[in-house]
């Protein structure tokens, strides 16, 4: 109960940061992430997959894989996703809603 207080006083949110994963390796922690989010009695995560700036060509493969998983695939897990703005208007994230 404290835990959960903390958090909705500060913002703070389980996240998940797949930096540096390929596609197959994503996809796997985002599924355990939110089966494990979900059994901890979670109700709102954060999936970070970058902007791909690194990437070849600087478009990152997980920026579409990884909502479009979420829509698809993870929707009995999901209740409602929305898009984690930065500062400049760009979004790297995800903020999920647990089922």
């Amino acid at each position: 109960m404290l835990r959960g207080l903390l958090r909705s006083l500060f913002g703070l949110r389980p996240t998940l940061d797949l930096h540096g994963l390929g596609v197959p390796e994503a996809i796997a922690e985002t599924e355990r992430f939110l089966r494990a989010a979900a059994a901890a009695g979670e109700k709102e995560v954060r999936i970070i997959y970058g902007k791909g700036r690194g990437s070849p060509g600087g478009v990152g493969v997980l920026r579409a894989v990884i909502p479009r998983w979420l829509e698809n695939e993870g929707a009995p897990l999901v209740r409602r996703i929305e898009r984690d703005l930065d500062p400049t208007g760009d979004d790297g994230a995800v903020r999920v809603w647990l089922a």
